[in-house]
């Protein structure tokens, strides 16, 4: 649907043009903002020499520039030794009759149609799935506030014969919103199609949230119901004490496909009750979510203990300590998590200790310490330890450094087999050190 999705984009800017009745011209001023950076790193491999232009939004304004008027951004990367490149981002114009926003990229509207992935540090990034669809495109309606009609260009149309992309529908009503539409993976005659609602209930000293969801999808040997109904929330009768029931009820939803790794199938009804108190210096907290399963014909209990902890403030020193149960109706061992903190104007610490059974000390998981000295205002030096339980590379370290020549121009120095993971965190252990040295230059216009 390339060509109709490039069709709509262009019908619509000549429309914009005509009903301002001013041609559409490019306008004299060009904004820019951004970040230039250049990295000089020395590694035991050799010398790497790069840089960028990062963060960089280029505003064109167009005439006219009254009520209709169309808006271009563009993002532009530096080529080293080769130039600057400027590739279209977006478009955004309006009319008194329409508004529109096209993107060369995706665009979330909903966690059931327009998948993310929620990665364990807080972060999103789109789904596998989603890279079927590229361009996208959100009109809205001055006549009816609120209402949001979006457009998903599919990249491989497969064996579909008539529209494979997907349409959207997102409307607020009485405090609720309604995301509604249909798709086609590609690979079928048939178009998938759904709603949901998503709102607050309002029940006093409780009000819950309430999400409910229903479609039909391909279930391999015919269309199936997918449906989901959310019920959750949290209240606290009394200081320190939190309850948050949650009732879940859905199924099918493993083929919806292109939903975000927080749609899964469930039914089942669930209780976190969490309990804070603090006698200073000491901070308790507990916390169980007992939870009845009637996924199958015979249901289950669960009392997870989620939490029981100490925290132990004597500034400059912090001792915490927790417990876990992934069952406590059941013959489950115990976690336990150790640490110990300093911190104060030059220098911050901590040791921290995990282990999968409490019972078995001498089988560890993890002891990890962290150092940072603040030894000048421009030279702060670094370093991590990790020791793992392993028949190889059981043992990790680091030592690195930074100084600021300018606030502008910065010198950093790394040497160990400690090594950042996927989330930034030093945990790979390395069979032999590795080094670098880098020097970067960044600076904001």
């Amino acid at each position: 649907m390339k060509k109709l999705l490039t069709f709509l984009v262009a019908l619509f800017v000549v429309v914009s043009v005509f009903a301002a009745k001013k041609p559409f011209t490019l306008g004299p001023n060009v904004t820019y903002t951004g970040t230039v950076n250049f990295s000089l790193v020395v590694t035991k491999d050799g010398v790497d020499i790069d840089g960028s232009l990062t963060n960089v939004k280029a505003s064109l304004a167009f005439g006219p520039t009254s009520d209709t008027q169309a808006g271009a951004t563009f993002s532009i990367t530096y080529v080293p030794f080769g130039g600057v490149n400027l590739t279209l981002k977006s478009i955004t114009f309006s009319t008194p009759y329409f508004g529109a926003f096209y993107s060369t990229d995706k665009q979330f509207v909903s966690d059931y149609f327009t998948g993310l992935v929620y990665n364990p540090d807080g972060t999103t990034s789109w789904a596998d799935a989603m890279a079927d669809f590229k361009d996208s495109l959100k009109l809205t309606l001055p006549a009816v506030p609120g209402l949001e009609v979006y457009y998903l260009d599919k990249v491989n149309e497969g064996t579909a014969t008539w529209f494979s992309d997907m349409v959207l529908v997102k409307y607020p009503v009485a405090g609720f919103t309604i995301v509604g539409g249909t798709y086609n993976t590609g690979n079928t005659t048939t178009h998938e199609f759904g709603a949901e609602v998503k709102g607050a209930l309002d029940f006093g000293i409780f009000k819950p949230n309430l999400t409910v969801f229903g479609g039909m999808v391909d279930g391999g040997t015919g269309m199936v119901t997918a449906y989901d109904v959310i019920l959750s929330g949290s209240l606290s009768p009394v200081t320190g004490l939190t309850l948050a029931p949650t009732f879940k009820f859905a199924e099918n939803l493993d083929k919806l496909d292109y939903k975000s790794t927080n749609i899964a199938n469930g039914k089942y009804i669930s209780l976190g009750v969490t309990y804070t108190t603090t006698f200073a210096p000491v901070t308790l907290t507990a916390k169980v979510t007992p939870k009845v399963d009637f996924a199958s014909a015979t249901p289950t209990t669960t009392l997870p203990l989620d939490e029981l902890s100490a925290n132990i403030a004597l500034s400059p020193v912090t001792f915490y300590v927790k417990t876990t149960n992934t069952n406590l109706l059941t013959n489950n061992p115990f976690t336990l998590y150790v640490k110990a903190s300093y911190a104060d104007a030059m220098i911050n610490a901590s040791v921290a200790a995990s282990w999968a059974d409490v019972t078995e000390f001498a089988t560890y998981t993890y002891i990890h310490g962290t150092v940072s000295i603040k030894a000048t205002p421009e030279l702060t030096l670094y370093s991590d330890v990790r020791k793992i339980i392993a028949t190889e590379n059981d043992f990790g370290y680091n030592v690195r450094a930074t100084y600021s020549i300018t606030p502008n121009v910065n010198l950093t120095g790394f040497y160990g087999t400690l090594t950042k993971d996927a989330y930034g965190a030093y945990t790979v252990i390395n069979p032999e050190p590795t080094w670098n040295v880098n020097l970067t230059y960044t600076a904001s216009f």
